[in-house]
């Protein structure tokens, strides 16, 4: 709407996409509300990606007696199943890292050593976790993008 007391009947000759508004939005907005509409947008893309990806997948649905394809498929299984397989195995080392550190909490001889021990311990165990997180998110979306390139060009040929 115009901020014109009086409509002159321009009309904009550029309207930005739906892309652009949460840019547009994100930039003017407080941090809060900039981070909610980053958050949003990111879900929205994800969430085409994998509309697509089921798309993709209804296409492959053809194809399921080509050996070939099957090949194709286990690898890229296999492939996930060996990052959560080693994503697992690093999640048991930090855990196995955290019980020695927790385990000289009692060597603590002062008030103040013990809360710089238990602050550090919580504070290795957010790392962890976040780290484990991101990780996880990574690969989520590796396998959404990758499956999509793949399915694709099964699915195009």
């Amino acid at each position: 709407m115009s901020k014109l007391p009086v409509s002159i009947g321009l009309k904009p000759s550029y309207v930005p996409d739906a892309l652009v508004w949460p840019k547009l939005l994100a930039s003017s907005a407080p941090a809060p509300l900039a981070h909610a509409l980053t958050a949003r947008h990111l879900l929205q893309r994800q969430t085409a990606r994998q509309f697509h990806n089921g798309l993709l997948s209804a296409g492959l649905a053809m194809r399921l007696s080509d050996p070939v394809v099957w090949g194709e498929w286990v690898q890229l299984q296999s492939a996930i199943v060996k990052r959560l397989q080693k994503q697992q195995q690093d999640l048991g080392k930090g855990c196995a890292i955290l019980a020695d550190d927790y385990s000289q909490i009692r060597q603590a001889n002062t008030m103040s050593k013990l809360m710089e021990k238990q602050f550090n311990l919580m504070s290795q165990f957010g790392a962890l976790m976040s780290s484990q997180a991101t990780n996880l998110m990574e690969l989520l979306e590796n396998v959404q993008v990758d499956y999509g390139y793949w399915a694709s060009q099964k699915v195009g040929s």
